[in-house]
């Protein structure tokens, strides 16, 4: 994108590049969050699926971890956990996190649950891919559990991940 806005007349926005970054995505993302709960800090933030190949989490961790007394919960199995150089630039800024596999356990303390689809692009095979497609799915029961007030988003395209059954929760 350096390149092109050096050659344009025009504004250039860089819409990230495969499984690293995704701006645009996160910048809808905060604007959401700051609109819907009035702040971008004091915030636990579960991220929830495919941590590893997200790039709409990347960003967002990313942008997040610029804002005061943020914290977050990294949900995903082990083959899709968050790669390591997020994990190390959260612990060279000095903000809190865990990573833990049951969703469940995590809604109680969230004021975010970001949700993410597994996306079948990412793998290499697909007897993986089917594994780990269904490993979360946010339900009613599930929602139950978390605050009243706990915003739930997802970057899209939307799959299974998130039953119908919530469409209706405030």
């Amino acid at each position: 994108p350096m390149v092109a806005a050096s050659f344009s007349g025009i504004p250039v926005i860089n819409a990230g590049d495969g499984g690293h970054q995704h701006p645009t995505q996160t910048l809808t993302d905060l604007m959401t969050i700051r609109s819907l709960k009035g702040r971008l800090n004091h915030l636990t933030v579960g991220l929830c699926g495919d941590l590893k190949f997200g790039r709409t989490v990347h960003s967002l961790i990313n942008a997040l971890s610029r804002y005061d007394n943020i914290r977050f919960i990294f949900i995903s199995p082990e083959e899709l956990r968050v790669p390591d150089y997020v994990i190390e630039m959260l612990k060279e800024k000095n903000i809190p996190y865990e990573e833990v596999i049951r969703l469940e356990d995590s809604l109680p303390q969230l004021d975010l649950l970001y949700m993410t689809r597994v996306q079948r692009e990412r793998f290499f095979n697909e007897e993986d891919y089917i594994r780990l497609n269904d490993f979360y799915i946010l339900d009613k029961a599930k929602l139950s559990l978390a605050p009243a007030d706990m915003l739930v988003l997802h970057p899209l395209p939307r799959v299974n991940e998130i039953s119908v059954d919530v469409d209706n929760d405030p």
